[in-house]
């Protein structure tokens, strides 16, 4: 179990682009395959040694076989929670070897290495792919999921290298735009393994790191009017599009777009230039027309940013036939269905908020998509129009700022949030991560206690609201509608109207236990867990009493929501586990312990909590 050849040190000195592109899928990874149950792991605790614990994965089928051929050994910077009877056989010269029950990608150190049967040697090993593969094989996937899903990590690998080659210039709380902050994130979702995985699904030609991906010219088609379903006033609220779209070439004729179609008969349609080739293919009745506008593209590459001279109210969301970390970046008729329905309601989602202001929302009140029956069709053509939350907030004295953007780390492995908001001292870290945690919970707890409804609000989907003179804290708009939860009875009673949505559609919450798993899975895993750990307040478990503490001022001790997230154990989306089953719209979990209750490296996950 023990490697022959262990490295002497915890992280090299000088890594390159490529060794960290590496590393940052290969933790992801192995975190997931660790927390998903898809191995058995083992964190062994090695007294003085430098690293002094190490983490050991194998196949899950046989207790006993700690030293088989194709064992995966890491070190570990720090514990992970573990929890369970400890293994003393077969572990060599190490005391004791404890089940890991959660595993995060800060927790490993830089060298992993495979374990040959016997005496052979260690072999180090930095490839996800070949670590996914053998992982695979354990589990009796078949060859083509698995060399699927290696595609995908080995996409992941190279455009991370390139995002750490070619950072873009650092914004500013006071002054940058708020796609500046978009375009800042170099390394994206924390925890998934395809984090930066940009991998093209044909009719689409695959995609080298270099492809721009952050500034575009928006292209259009015209559609038969009876081909396509549209929601709201599309065209008037693209008709700033229309004027501003140039020429590609001289076309002919007027300058205008508008002119080139038969306007009684025809709609016109922005498209994405990189899925361009899939519309034309999938869809033979879509003219392309030889215009474009320029436009910046957001953290999610699908939305855009139309750049045009006067100041335009929306962002533009479109399909990109793109896989990038869970699923393909496709728009679905039961988003562009369901977004104007949310948008009508705002203001009885909103209403009776304890903290006035404390969330906006960025509306969609349009859209348009294919009328094919087949929503794996129809979801290739479809355009949602939404509220650009930078004009929704500017005349509010507000700057935003995409809260992804605030884990970020230099390349000294700083915090934005540090850096930005000059967190020297852990007293101001813990104060703004208090500040953070309240304006969280006054934006977002209400709308689930109240109306059972529960927003998709991962950092990626959520903007924080600051002062334009200070950066202070105000609070957060949120946006994106395609995987909210709503439990529609209890909203009924709530506000006397209902949502409307397509059948079989996955915002429709059948229990309130959905409400606040997804609550639970953006708040807490996705937005508190990172924010803690960027601000430093992780390992000795200070940030995670400041964020009970924000959680317990606002929910009383009886109130369904306390006792849904009070738990020792909450779900974990499965990441790898879907990508191995094709799931995307339906998700699969399993039960890890409750990271909301970290006590400290020592301790672990303790609960209840002693606070």
């Amino acid at each position: 179990m023990m490697p022959s050849n262990e490295p002497p040190a915890l992280c090299p000195s000088a890594p390159s682009h490529a060794q960290r592109a590496l590393f940052a899928t290969v933790s992801r990874l192995l975190a997931c395959l660790v927390n998903e149950r898809l191995v058995d792991a083992y964190c062994v605790d090695r007294g003085g040694a430098d690293s002094k614990y190490l983490l050991v994965v194998r196949r899950g089928s046989d207790p006993g076989a700690c030293g088989h051929e194709g064992s995966v050994a890491s070190q570990l910077c720090h514990r992970p929670v573990v929890g369970g009877k400890p293994l003393t056989t077969g572990i060599g010269a190490a005391a004791a070897a404890t089940p890991v029950r959660l595993l995060d990608p800060e927790d490993l150190g830089a060298h992993q290495w495979l374990q040959r049967a016997g005496d052979e040697p260690a072999e180090l090993v930095s490839d996800p792919g070949q670590i996914m593969a053998l992982v695979g094989r354990w589990n009796g996937c078949g060859d083509a999921d698995i060399a699927g899903v290696c595609a995908e990590l080995a996409s992941s690998v190279a455009h991370q290298t390139w995002a750490y080659a070619h950072r873009r210039p650092e914004p500013d709380i006071l002054a940058s735009a708020a796609v500046e902050w978009e375009q800042s994130i170099v390394e994206g979702h924390a925890t998934h393994p395809m984090h930066r995985t940009r991998y093209a699904v044909p009719p689409l030609e695959p995609l080298g790191p270099a492809t721009e991906l952050m500034r575009l010219r928006l292209a259009f088609v015209a559609v038969p009017r009876r081909e396509m379903k549209v929601e709201g006033a599309f065209e008037a609220m693209l008709a700033p599009l229309y004027s501003h779209a140039a020429p590609d070439c001289a076309p002919g004729g007027s300058p205008y777009i508008l002119d080139h179609v038969d306007r009684a008969q025809e709609l016109v349609v922005p498209v994405h230039p990189l899925h361009l080739p899939a519309v034309l293919a999938k869809f033979p009745f879509a003219r392309r027309l030889p215009f474009s506008v320029p436009a910046a593209a957001q953290a999610s590459l699908r939305t855009v940013v139309p750049e045009i001279p006067e100041p335009y109210a929306y962002d533009i969301k479109l399909p990109l036939g793109l896989k990038t970390s869970s699923a393909l970046r496709t728009v679905s008729p039961w988003s562009t269905f369901v977004g104007p329905r949310v948008t009508e309601a705002i203001p009885h989602i909103l209403r009776g908020a304890p903290v006035e202001g404390a969330l906006l929302i960025a509306g969609e009140p349009a859209s348009a998509v294919s009328a094919d029956p087949d929503y794996d069709v129809a979801k290739y053509l479809s355009c949602i129009v939404r509220e650009a939350p930078e004009q929704v907030c500017r005349p509010l004295g507000e700057r935003v700022i995409v809260a992804a953007a605030l884990t970020e780390r230099s390349e000294a492995g700083e915090s934005a949030a540090v850096r930005h908001w000059a967190l020297a001292t852990e007293a101001q870290r813990r104060e703004f991560l208090r500040a953070y945690m309240c304006a969280l919970f006054d934006a977002f707890l209400p709308p689930i206690m109240s109306h059972g409804f529960a927003f998709e609000a991962h950092p990626q989907n959520t903007l924080l609201r600051v002062d334009a003179q200070t950066g202070a804290i105000r609070g957060f708009i949120v946006r994106d509608f395609g995987g909210i939860k709503v439990h529609r009875d209890t909203f009924r009673r709530s506000i006397g109207v209902d949502i409307d949505m397509l059948p079989d559609s996955c915002t429709d919450a059948a229990t309130m236990h959905e409400v606040y798993d997804l609550a639970h899975h953006t708040l807490i895993q996705c937005q508190a867990h990172r924010l803690v750990r960027a601000l430093g307040l992780h390992y000795r478990g200070g940030g995670w009493a400041i964020v009970r503490r924000a959680f317990e001022q606002r929910v009383p001790a009886d109130h369904p929501l306390r006792l849904a997230w009070y738990q020792p154990q909450f779900d974990l989306k499965s990441f790898v586990t879907m990508k191995l089953g094709g799931l995307y719209r339906h998700y699969a979990y399993v039960q890890v312990p409750n990271v909301l209750f970290y006590r400290s490296e020592d301790d672990g996950v303790v609960f209840p909590p002693a606070d």
